[in-house]
C-alpha cells in the first residue's frame, strides 16, 4: 500500500520466531472481540458461542477467571481472541513433552505472522511480493481456518490429532479470532533485514524482536515488537476492555464510513500490507529510527540511555495508529464471523 493510500486512510497517524512472538496483549485482542461482540445480534452471538463451547479447553481456558459481572457466553466470546497464547509453552518447557501436553501440543508459532522483508530507508511502501520462507504463515492460517469453518475445506492439515470434528472447529475458531487481530499488529507482517546486524538467514530482525526501544527517557526499554504490542493498553480487566471498546466504536472518526479501507482491502493480504507499511512508516520511522540490539541491552552491554527514543508526537501517532487497528480489526472480525454464520445456514 502506497504512502498516498496511507494518507487517503487517514494513517497518517502515526514476529517473529514461534517462541517468542505475541501480538497484541490482552487488552488489545480482547477489545476487537468485544467490538465484534457487539455488533453481532444475539442469533449471531449464539451462533458463535455455540461453536466455541464444543472447544476441548472450554473449561479450561475459555471459562478460567471469568469475572463475576461477565456473562458466560460474553466470556468466552472474548478469550476466544486469547486462547491462542495461553497454549504457548514457556521458553524452558522441554519441547519434547509439547506433543503430549493438553495445552502446549495446540501451540503453532509459526502461525502467528508472516515476515515480509524491509530494508531500512527503502522507499517503497509496497508489500513485497514474496515474504521470508517458512513452511506456513499467518495468511495461509487464516485462509485455512476460513475454509474449514465456512465447510469449504474438507480435510485440515493443522488438525491436533485426537480431536474430533466440532473440537477442530472451535479450535480453528479460536485461532481465526486471535490470528485476525494478530495481523493488524504492524509487527506481525515485516521483518528488518540487515546484514551487518542480522547475518544469519532468514528472519532478520524476527519482527522487531531483536530491537530495542522506549518511550521517553524515564521509560523501561522494551523490544520494539513488545513495545508495539502494548501500544494500545495495557489495562485488560474486563471492565476496562469493554470501555475500550465503547469508546472506539463512539470515536466519530473511527465509525466503519470512517474508515474507507473495510472496503477498499477485502483480503488478509491487503490487511497484511496495511501492517506493512504501518511497520515501516511508523515502527521503523521511515529509515530514522536508530537500531540497536535488544541483546546488547539485555547483556549490559549498552546502558538503557543509549535506547532510541520516540519524539513525542511520534508516540502520539502511534497510539492514534494502534487505536485505528484495533478499530479495524474489530470491524472485520465481526464480517468473517457473520460470513461463518451465514455459509453454514
Amino acid at each position: 500500500m502506497s504512502r498516498g493510500m496511507f494518507a487517503a486512510l487517514g494513517l497518517v497517524v502515526y514476529l517473529s520466531f514461534p517462541f517468542n512472538a505475541f501480538a497484541w496483549n490482552d487488552a488489545g485482542h480482547m477489545t476487537v472481540a468485544r467490538i465484534a461482540w457487539d455488533a453481532l445480534s444475539v442469533d449471531e452471538r449464539d451462533a458463535v458461542v455455540a461453536v466455541l463451547k464444543k472447544h476441548p479447553h472450554v473449561d479450561a481456558l475459555l471459562l478460567k477467571d471469568r469475572p463475576d459481572e461477565a456473562n458466560p457466553d460474553e466470556w468466552i466470546f472474548l478469550r476466544a481472541s486469547v486462547w491462542a497464547d495461553y497454549v504457548r509453552p514457556g521458553k524452558d518447557f522441554p519441547r519434547d513433552d509439547i506433543p503430549g501436553h493438553p495445552l502446549y501440543k495446540f501451540h503453532r508459532g509459526i502461525w502467528h505472522y508472516v515476515n515480509f522483508p524491509y530494508e531500512m530507508g527503502q522507499h517503497s511502501d509496497q508489500l513485497p511480493v514474496k515474504s521470508l520462507p517458512v513452511e506456513t504463515n499467518i495468511l495461509e492460517q487464516l485462509d485455512r481456518s476460513m475454509e474449514v469453518l465456512t465447510g469449504k475445506a474438507s480435510q485440515d492439515n493443522g488438525r491436533v490429532a485426537g480431536v474430533t470434528d466440532d473440537e477442530n472447529r472451535a479450535v480453528r475458531l479460536t485461532w481465526l479470532f486471535h490470528l485476525l487481530g494478530d495481523l493488524h499488529q504492524p509487527f506481525h507482517a515485516v521483518a528488518l533485514i540487515d546484514k551487518n546486524l542480522f547475518p544469519d538467514p532468514p528472519h532478520g530482525d524476527q519482527g522487531g524482536n531483536k530491537l530495542a526501544v522506549r518511550a521517553d527517557a524515564n521509560a523501561k526499554p522494551k523490544n520494539l515488537h513488545w513495545f508495539w504490542d502494548e501500544m494500545f493498553s495495557t489495562e485488560s480487566q474486563f471492565d476496562r476492555v469493554r470501555q475500550h471498546a465503547e469508546r472506539l466504536t463512539h470515536d466519530p472518526g473511527l465509525l466503519p464510513e470512517q474508515l474507507p479501507e473495510l472496503q477498499l482491502h477485502p483480503t488478509f493480504r491487503e490487511w497484511a500490507a496495511e501492517s506493512y507499511a504501518a511497520a515501516k512508516i511508523h515502527g521503523y520511522q521511515d529509515g530514522r529510527l536508530k537500531l540497536v540490539l535488544w541483546d546488547d541491552f539485555n547483556a549490559g552491554r549498552i546502558p538503557a540511555s543509549d535506547i532510541p527514543m520516540l519524539p513525542s508526537v511520534a508516540l502520539q501517532q502511534a497510539q492514534q495508529l494502534a487505536q485505528r487497528r484495533i478499530a479495524v480489526a474489530g470491524h472485520r472480525l465481526t464480517m468473517k464471523l457473520k460470513e461463518i454464520i451465514h455459509a453454514k445456514q
